[in-house]
């Protein structure tokens, strides 16, 4: 065991992060030394090891100098860690430190017997007894990132006759949507016989190909879809009914459908391929290498965020949407107005931010009327007494202008909190809306984080009338390098995942947008026409995100948005994921 050992005088020499990694590696090794263990090669020199049943590491035997570089960098999520294992004749590599790329080739090598379809990964257990167990967290962390996952792995209906307690040969899925996407493991197809198109390859439930008309993804209808809902609702990111419309009857004429309404199960949906969101776009493309990128970013700056005991230190700023003359989505007739319970969430998550943590707590608005008070109503009157707090106040009179004005505000907290020396990694801000989608089959909560490659060439609004107030006076040059805006994404698709994460597993679970991806980086409105929010667009707050949570054209979300007790469990599982995402 000798060349496994890391002196304290190698600890020492390194900065604090590699010191830690360090440490990390030695109590890894030091617990590898007392459990049953398993390993298979990757190359020579390289082996994926498990122990126990539940830790995975790579056994590295290091070759000298700038050879030992050259090998870590294939393995390593972040290339410059390789200095941490320098110097060594052999190390233990902790499976949280490698790429994904190495991640699937060491969970491939380990369990020869998995597969993947349609559906997801389909995991053999192999680890039940005296040489280990495995355990539904421990797999939730190997094949999606995250040990809480193991909630939505287990209630997932494949699963349904698994106990808490896995056996050996038990088949577990994980399903696709939980997967990273390099783990969905492309299917070539022979060519079709009943046309000239080439299909080259399979992901999730799409299939990619070109023809005369150009490339597409083709996709089988299920029961029950529409093409509004199942299709242009759920792989494009088209958010405006007008715009969905609009992408439905591109989809439907190149599909050769000439009446939507008699699409029918089992048939063959073709979507051309500008119109897919980035997230759907074929593996290798230039698209889906830039998502998958800020994944990996994510997973990244996941290792580095720094605990915060009670949340401590925390900064939460809170921006209910719209507010005054602009009301937002409403359903009059139900008394239902989206600014109104918009302003209601935030009320409460406020409440519980304040008298159950020890974070501070901005808000961009406020309601004369109503000050900060929850609402019991079940139905409202729309007034138009909210303003936003910059200064002046400003009454809300243009829906735009005032949106524009609140990320002046946000920056303004922002700058605020940096002069308290306060770490940026430790703010988070969020704007709360509710949806209005014209398919009332569509429900639950999305969210909008911001897309890097959308935030580049940024024109932030200003001038004479933004300059009548403090916050705006002279802060309309709003900059980003390329590097904060992929930080950016990547810490707010960390803490939209948190959030929805919690959402499911609340306690009664909050209903998730199920109808493609309940996280998406950018709104198009048309293949060469796409916006960010202006909110979360021009905000410096790294880690920021809009909420739509719930859609307030369906009948089932309606009666939850009418529920105070509902908006109240919407606000503990948002605090929740607040305190789970800063390492509570």
């Amino acid at each position: 065991m000798g060349m496994w050992i890391l002196g304290s005088c190698v600890l020492s020499s390194l900065r604090a992060p590699q010191r830690a990694g360090a440490v990390l590696i030695l109590m890894l090794v030091q617990w590898c030394a007392f459990a049953a263990q398993d390993r298979a090669d990757l190359e020579p020199g390289v082996s994926a090891v498990i122990r126990g049943g539940r830790m995975i590491f790579l056994e590295c035997h290091l070759p000298q100098g700038d050879a030992a570089k050259d090998l870590l960098k294939n393995y390593l999520a972040d290339e410059e860690e390789w200095q941490i294992y320098k110097n060594r004749t052999a190390v233990a590599i902790p499976y949280s430190k490698l790429s994904v790329d190495a991640q699937l080739k060491t969970l491939q090598v380990l369990f020869p017997d998995d597969s993947v379809d349609k559906q997801g990964w389909w995991h053999v257990v192999k680890y039940a007894g005296a040489d280990g167990v495995e355990t539904w967290w421990s797999l939730a962390e190997w094949f999606t990132g995250s040990g809480p996952n193991q909630v939505a792995i287990r209630t997932h209906e494949a699963n349904a006759a698994l106990d808490d307690v896995l056996k050996a040969g038990q088949k577990v899925l994980i399903p696709m949507n939980l997967l990273p996407s390099l783990f969905r493991i492309p299917v070539n197809k022979e060519q079709l016989a009943e046309d000239t198109s080439v299909i080259f390859q399979m992901d999730s439930e799409l299939s990619y190909g070109k023809d005369a008309k150009g490339e597409y993804a083709e996709y089988v209808l299920k029961k029950g879809e529409t093409l509004f809902s199942g299709v242009a609702g759920r792989f494009t990111d088209f958010h405006e009914d007008k715009d969905i419309l609009v992408a439905c009857m591109a989809i439907q004429k190149r599909s050769g459908i000439k009446d939507a309404r008699k699409a029918v199960p089992g048939q063959k949906i073709r979507i051309p391929m500008e119109l897919l969101s980035d997230r759907y776009k074929p593996q290798g493309s230039q698209e889906r290498q830039e998502y998958d990128a800020v994944d990996q970013e994510a997973r990244k700056l996941a290792a580095s965020r720094i605990p915060s005991k009670d949340l401590e230190g925390v900064v939460i700023i809170l921006d209910p949407g719209h507010g005054g003359r602009d009301q937002g989505a409403a359903v009059k007739k139900l008394g239902l107005f989206e600014d109104e319970l918009n302003y209601d969430v935030v009320c409460r998550i406020k409440k519980l931010l304040e008298t159950k943590t020890r974070a501070t707590v901005y808000i961009t608005m406020k309601d004369e009327s109503q000050g900060y008070k929850e609402s019991a109503n079940k139905q409202f009157v729309h007034d138009t007494d909210e303003h936003v707090l910059t200064t002046p106040p400003y009454w809300n009179d243009d829906a735009r202008f005032s949106a524009h004005l609140r990320w002046y505000l946000v920056n303004d907290f922002y700058r605020r909190e940096l002069e308290k020396k306060t770490d940026p990694r430790k703010m988070l801000f969020t704007s709360i809306h509710c949806d209005y989608l014209r398919d009332g089959g569509m429900r639950g909560t999305m969210i909008y984080v911001p897309g890097a490659k959308y935030r580049m060439s940024n024109h932030a609004p200003s001038g004479a009338e933004y300059n009548r107030f403090t916050e705006a006076r002279g802060k309309g040059n709003v900059k980003f390098t390329q590097a904060e805006c992929t930080r950016d994404e990547a810490l707010s698709r960390l803490f939209a995942n948190t959030l929805i994460d919690c959402l499911a597993r609340h306690t009664p679970p909050i209903k998730v947008h199920s109808s493609g991806n309940p996280i998406r980086n950018v709104i198009k409105q048309s293949a060469n026409r796409t916006f960010v929010p202006a909110v979360i667009k021009y905000s410096y707050v790294p880690a920021k995100v809009l909420v739509e949570i719930a859609n307030l054209s369906n009948p089932t979300d309606q009666q939850r948005l009418a529920d105070p007790q509902w908006r109240q469990a919407f606000a503990e599982a948002y605090v929740t994921a607040v305190k789970n995402y800063f390492g509570n």
